[in-house]
C-alpha cells in the first residue's frame, strides 16, 4: 500500500470527521511519517482541503448517488491527484481501490476502482459549472457560495473573483531574531528570499524553530509593528486575545523597553503565550481573563491596547482551508457579538492620548468596518488614528486598511487604530 496516501487518508479523516485543526493533524501525522513521503502528504492534505468543494461537484457529475464518508474522501484524493499530480491514472485507480480495503466496508472498493476511472480522461479539463457567475465562482474555486457572495457586496465581483481565485506560493514567513538571513541560510542550509520586513524571509518547507527564528505570517508582523510604532518606548501595551503569542512576542522584542501583557480566556492557550515567550526569551506578564469583563484596576492603564478579536478566519485559508469546510453564514452574527463585546470592553484600559488597535483575520466587513463604525457612533472620546506601516504605502497613514493577499501579498488582515482623546 502506498504509505503517503494511508498517512494523507488518517490526516484528512481526522479533519473531515473529528473537525480537527488541519495545521494541527497534519503536524501530528508529518511527525511519524516517513522522510520521503512528507512533502507528497502534505500536498495531498492541502489540496483536498483548498479544492474541497471542487472535488464535491467534479464526483457529483460522475455518479448516480453521492456517496458519504470514506467512500467520498478516499474519491476526494484520488481524483485531486488524478487533476494535479503527475502520477499515473492506473497508480492512481489502483492505489485508492487498495486503500479502499481498509474501511469498514469493503463494497466500497469496486465503486472507487470505477468512479476513478470515469473521472480520469476528464478531469484535468473538467469545467462543466453552473452558469451562474456567483455558482460558477463557487464551486471552481472551492469556495462557500454564501462566502462569495459577501465578498461581492463589499469588494464587488471582479475584486472577489481576485480574492477567491488567489493562489499563494508555498512558502513559510521564519522571523528572525539576532540572526541576519545570511547567516540563518548559511546555519540552516537553507535557501531564503527576502520580505518586505527586513527581520523575516520567505522558507520553503517546515520552518526550523528556536531562539532565534520562529514561523509568523507577514500581516501578523504587521499588526504588531503598527502597535510598536504607535506606543512610548517605555510605555504599556495590552495584547487582549494573545494567544499563541506571536504578535505579543514580537511586539517586545520591537519594543524592549516597554511594558508588555497577555491575556487569553483559556487557561491552556495562557500556557501557549508563556511557552511562546520562554522559547524566544521574552519577558511578558500573562493573566487568564475573559476580555468582554471588565477589570477596573486597569482602566485608563495603557497607552496601546490590541483587540485582535477571534473571526470568521476567512484571510487564513492559505494555511487553514478547513475554515472553508466547517464555517457558516450563521457563524459571522454571532462572531460579530462577540468582537463588538471586546471592543467595547477594552477600549476602557485605553488612557487618554492612547489608542486602541482592532484586527482580525477576516475579509468581511461585518467583522471589520462594520463593527469599528458602530464602535466610533457609540463612543465619541474616540477617533481613528494613523497606521504607520512605511513598508506598505497603501496601508501607511490610513486609519485603517484591509490586508488583501492578491494585492498584498499576505494573509488577509483587517487593522484599524483608533486614538481616544485627551492630553
Amino acid at each position: 500500500m502506498n504509505t503517503a496516501f494511508l498517512k494523507s487518508y488518517q490526516t484528512l479523516r481526522e479533519v473531515y470527521q473529528n473537525r480537527a485543526f488541519s495545521s494541527v493533524a497534519l503536524n501530528r501525522s508529518l511527525n511519524v511519517c516517513k522522510n520521503q513521503d512528507k512533502a507528497l502528504v502534505t500536498k495531498i492534505v492541502y489540496g483536498v482541503l483548498d479544492n474541497d468543494g471542487k472535488l464535491n461537484y467534479v464526483i457529483s457529475r460522475f455518479v448516480r448517488k453521492m456517496p458519504k464518508g470514506d467512500a467520498l474522501l478516499i474519491l476526494k484524493m484520488g481524483a485531486y491527484c488524478l487533476a494535479e499530480l503527475s502520477i499515473p491514472v492506473y497508480a492512481v485507480v489502483n492505489d485508492f481501490a487498495e486503500l479502499a480495503k481498509i474501511t469498514e466496508d469493503k463494497r466500497i472498493v469496486g465503486f472507487v476502482n470505477a468512479t476513478l476511472k470515469s473521472i480520469a480522461p476528464q478531469i484535468k479539463n473538467f469545467d462543466d459549472y453552473p452558469d451562474d457567475p456567483i455558482q460558477n465562482l463557487a464551486l471552481s474555486r472551492s469556495y462557500p457560495e454564501w462566502a462569495v457572495r459577501k465578498l461581492v457586496k463589499d469588494y464587488g465581483f471582479d475584486v472577489a473573483r481576485q480574492i477567491v481565485s488567489y493562489d499563494p506560493p508555498r512558502l513559510t514567513t521564519v522571523r528572525l531574531h539576532g540572526i541576519a538571513p545570511a547567516e540563518f541560510a548559511r546555519r540552516f542550509a537553507t535557501e531564503v528570499q527576502p520580505t518586505i520586513f527586513d527581520d523575516a524571509v520567505f522558507v520553503k518547507g517546515v520552518p526550523h524553530d528556536g531562539s532565534v527564528c520562529t514561523a509568523q505570517s507577514l500581516s501578523s508582523m504587521a499588526i504588531a509593528r503598527i502597535c510598536a510604532a504607535i506606543t512610548p518606548r517605555q510605555g504599556k501595551f495590552l495584547d487582549c486575545c494573545a494567544a499563541p503569542g506571536g504578535k505579543s512576542v514580537y511586539f517586545k522584542q520591537l519594543s524592549p523597553a516597554a511594558e508588555a501583557t497577555a491575556c487569553d480566556v483559556h487557561p491552556h492557550r495562557v500556557e501557549l503565550i508563556q511557552s511562546y515567550a520562554r522559547r524566544m526569551d521574552v519577558q511578558l506578564a500573562t493573566y487568564c481573563r475573559d476580555m468582554t469583563q471588565p477589570a477596573s484596576e486597569w482602566n485608563g492603564a495603557f497607552d496601546t491596547v490590541l483587540c485582535d478579536v477571534p473571526c470568521s478566519g476567512f484571510g487564513v485559508l492559505d494555511t487553514r482551508p478547513d475554515i472553508k469546510l466547517f464555517r457558516e453564514n450563521k457563524d459571522i452574527s454571532e462572531l460579530m457579538k462577540l468582537q463588538y463585546a471586546i471592543l467595547n470592553n477594552c477600549c476602557e484600559f485605553v488612557k487618554a492620548g492612547g489608542s486602541l488597535v482592532y484586527s482580525t483575520c477576516t475579509l468581511f466587513d461585518n467583522e471589520n468596518g462594520q463593527n469599528v463604525r458602530k464602535f466610533l457612533k457609540n463612543h465619541s472620546d474616540f477617533d481613528y488614528g494613523r497606521i504607520i506601516l512605511p513598508q506598505i504605502a497603501a496601508a501607511d497613514g490610513k486609519g485603517f486598511y484591509q490586508f488583501l493577499p492578491h494585492a498584498d501579498g499576505m494573509q488577509g488582515f483587517y487593522v484599524a487604530v483608533l486614538t481616544r482623546r485627551g492630553s
